[in-house]
């Protein structure tokens, strides 16, 4: 059962293709796993170009049945491959690697090393700032972004319009660049203390029935 686990016996068993002690860099050919198994394909640097790696399964922070993480490494990523038991025809991905021509989506230049992300391919981050900014923020591509912070909750589109919360006073506000609807079979609108509604042009009260008070 270990065997068939490891993908030992499903590559059908093709041996003479040497050893490889310690770990290697490789550049990723192939992401297109034919079995779906989230496994690339990898070049070795003292290989021809044109030869690529066996299926090589990737190691992540946590992987069963249908769950897990999941983050597959573009064609033309350095990675940091290790062989089971020193076998090149079984290889592992064990972890990504930047260089000059990939660089990191951010830095460290203040030595503090407050900031955590996810950034996407197209641009899309999800991003942790610890330290005196302390927040967690979700941004698109498209400029649409939720914030977290100590303050409150601000989410916002890409055209300003935005719901913010405001935790120190309980003050929720929706803001709306052209109209704010609500529509709904039943709405209520209850204030324990008081209630206005202001208009600076034509304020229009419409029903089947109207009633005040």
């Amino acid at each position: 059962m270990d065997a068939l686990l490891s993908g030992r016996r499903d590559e059908g068993g093709r041996e003479g293709d040497g050893n490889a002690r310690g770990v290697a860099a490789a550049i990723v050919t192939d992401n297109r796993d034919p079995r779906n198994l989230g496994r690339v394909r990898v070049r070795f640097p003292w290989l021809p170009q044109s030869q690529a790696s066996y299926w090589a399964r990737i190691a992540v922070p946590m992987a069963g049945g249908g769950r897990g993480v999941y983050f597959l490494p573009e064609v033309g990523d350095e990675v940091l491959v290790a062989f089971e038991r020193e076998d090149l025809s079984h290889p592992y991905v064990i972890g990504g690697l930047w260089n000059a021509r990939q660089q990191p989506p951010a830095n460290n230049a203040d030595g503090r090393n407050d900031r955590r992300l996810i950034h996407s391919r197209d641009g899309h981050e999800l991003r942790f700032e610890d330290g005196s900014s302390s927040t967690v923020e979700l941004k698109l591509q498209d400029g649409k972004h939720l914030l977290l912070d100590n303050q409150g909750v601000t989410l916002e589109d890409e055209r300003g319009n935005t719901i913010t919360i405001e935790s120190g006073s309980g003050t929720i506000t929706i803001e709306s660049r052209t109209q704010l609807k609500l529509k709904a079979t039943s709405i209520s609108i209850e204030a324990t203390a008081s209630a206005e509604i202001k208009a600076n042009g034509t304020l229009t009260l419409r029903g089947a029935l109207v009633q005040i008070n």
